[in-house]
């Protein structure tokens, strides 16, 4: 039987965590800072991760799956097809703009700011994000392919059009970085169907 205080402190150090990575780089934040915010001591600390590697990784599961589970409502829900694939727009509106009220600026995406600061260095970490990255991307495809569906697309590439739609997110979420702006999102919501059909349109292959 699970000890619930020892869970309780993992929780709390997955989500000091997570709040200190996107808050700042993962070089800088120290095992002592988790710790002190989560209320633990190191003890406890390496009871659950033998490093801060492995507290990043589940940081990352825990960061991809709650977004994949947005996405997957946003799915399944009632809306128009267009209204679903704008809403999608709204998950990291949403996120950044809760962040810049608490702390003044726009964060970007956790696991763009980890892949950036850590690919050329930690493999791990960079297999990690890709495939969380990649399952985000295939929880778009349900959402896609009913907007497009409508418009009997020959041979429509969904896939292609996922991973357009995924670089737009990532791309807006640099941009609301750089320039502390949640809204481009918005912006991005508007222009996103036209340029969804077009990267669904498989190119004609020669004769």
């Amino acid at each position: 039987m699970k000890n619930p205080h020892m869970t309780d402190s993992r929780n709390r150090m997955v989500a000091a965590a997570s709040s200190l990575f996107l808050g700042g780089s993962f070089h800088k934040i120290g095992i002592a800072e988790i710790c002190e915010v989560a209320k633990v001591n190191k003890g406890t600390f390496y009871h659950f991760f033998p490093s801060k590697i492995d507290l990043l990784l589940e940081v990352i599961d825990l960061y991809a799956g709650e977004v994949n589970k947005q996405f997957a409502s946003i799915a399944a829900s009632d809306a128009p097809p267009l209204t679903k694939l704008r809403e999608v727009f709204g998950v990291p509106q949403a996120r950044n703009t809760a962040w810049q009220e608490m702390n003044g600026v726009a964060p970007g995406c956790f696991i763009g700011n980890i892949i950036l600061e850590m690919a050329a260095t930690e493999p791990v970490v960079r297999e990690r994000v890709e495939r969380a990255i990649d399952k985000l991307t295939r929880s778009l495809h349900p959402i896609i392919d009913e907007y497009l569906k409508p418009m009997k697309l020959e041979n429509a590439d969904v896939p292609a059009a996922a991973e357009l739609l995924m670089g737009m997110i990532q791309g807006g979420q640099v941009l609301a970085k750089a320039h502390n702006d949640p809204l481009v999102f918005a912006r991005y919501a508007e222009r996103a169907p036209s340029m969804l059909i077009a990267a669904s349109v498989r190119p004609a292959t020669a004769a």
